[in-house]
């Protein structure tokens, strides 16, 4: 696989108090390293920061990124992207594209209610805030950097029952990405949950001790003689 790239930047702020710098670009196997500082002369600002590429003419952000990327990326002189060009392109392209790196300040268009869990095969209603009835949202979960799976097409209404199926593990560390289905620049990330079993698994267990109790009671003496009744006095 040869790819011969170009390095586009684009800074989508107009104040001249951040400054979006790339040090250098380097490529590892099949990935393409850029090494970026992203400035601001403002506290506590965060960003927006993605990569695009020249094959859908920068429309949607590459999807095989990982490092410095995503909301809510706060400034730093040693930031880096690592895009795995193969996985997203194809073991067979053989062709030139350019890559433009993108970093705008991070303003959620929605503000999701908090919650903690959410429990496998059981509807679980979330509350949100913010954007028009015209945006329509597509839910996508995601661990430990990969996405699990995508809910699309809900309504802007503040509020939808979700259900995640049975075939997720339990476990902590799950968010929602939200991104609207028409602008993928307009996205937002929920704050880390649980999923949970439908029912706890002490619930299920329980049942299970009991009846091998039971079993070891009535059995434990199979080898000796089972012994009368104890006569009460008259």
């Amino acid at each position: 696989m040869r790819i011969v790239y170009i390095l586009l930047l684009l800074l989508s702020v107009s104040v001249n108090a951040q400054q979006l710098n790339v040090k250098r670009v380097e490529l590892s196997g099949d990935d393409i390293i850029v090494h970026f500082a992203l400035l601001d002369s403002l506290a506590g600002r965060t960003y927006s920061v993605n990569l695009y590429s020249s094959r859908d003419n920068f429309v949607n952000p590459l999807t095989h990124v990982t490092g410095d990327m995503g909301m809510d990326i706060k400034p730093g002189v040693e930031l880096k992207v690592v895009w795995n060009a193969k996985q997203e392109l194809g073991a067979a392209f053989d062709d030139k594209i350019a890559i433009e790196l993108r970093a705008r300040v991070y303003i959620p268009f929605l503000r999701f209610d908090s919650f903690s869990k959410i429990k496998r095969g059981k509807p679980t209603q979330v509350t949100w805030r913010g954007g028009t009835p015209q945006h329509i949202l597509n839910f996508e979960l995601w661990r430990k950097g990969g996405r699990v799976l995508t809910i699309p097409n809900v309504p802007n209404a503040g509020h939808t029952k979700l259900e995640i199926p049975a075939s997720v593990k339990r476990g902590k560390g799950y968010t929602f990405k939200i991104v609207e289905s028409r602008n993928k620049d307009l996205a937002i990330q929920t704050q880390p949950f649980a999923v949970k079993p439908k029912v706890p698994f002490l619930i299920k267990v329980l049942p299970v001790l009991a009846g091998g109790t039971a079993i070891y009671f009535l059995s434990g003496g199979k080898d000796k003689e089972i012994p009368d009744p104890i006569k009460v006095p008259k």
